[in-house]
């Protein structure tokens, strides 16, 4: 899963547009014998139409619910605009939030609340930029 600020500090959200249609986190699947990093910038772009660059490593989630482990990168925009691609049929909507919906997944739920209590999560656009 890909955190993506804008200047503002609000945190791009992308909201599924099947099953309960919570609102997450942008990111996916890797598939097999693709690079974790190639993947989540493959899958920011299929959801977002957005070209990012991946920075650190913020946080890990066990799913065991899910047989699964979610992994958490900062994520800074090169280029494009937040939109639903015409393709996209996963996804209904994507939009910078300044506070995460009610309706969201639990992963989004979990990194959320972790990183806007965390001290010193403040500037993680200047820290990537700057690396």
């Amino acid at each position: 899963m890909a955190w993506i600020e804008d200047p503002d500090r609000n945190v791009l959200l992308v909201r599924q547009s099947a099953g309960l249609k919570c609102w997450t986190l942008p990111g996916g699947k890797v598939k097999r014998g693709e690079a974790l990093i190639k993947a989540l910038k493959r899958e920011v772009y299929e959801e977002t139409g957005l070209r990012v660059q991946i920075g650190s490593l913020l946080g890990v989630l066990d799913r065991r619910d899910k047989d699964a482990i979610t992994l958490l990168f900062v994520a800074v925009v090169t280029s494009g605009a937040p939109k639903v691609k015409r393709k996209q049929r996963e996804i209904k909507e994507v939009s910078f939030q300044a506070a995460l919906p009610e309706k969201a997944s639990p992963s989004a739920k979990y990194f959320w609340s972790s990183r806007r209590a965390a001290p010193g999560n403040e500037g993680l656009l200047t820290s990537l930029e700057n690396a």
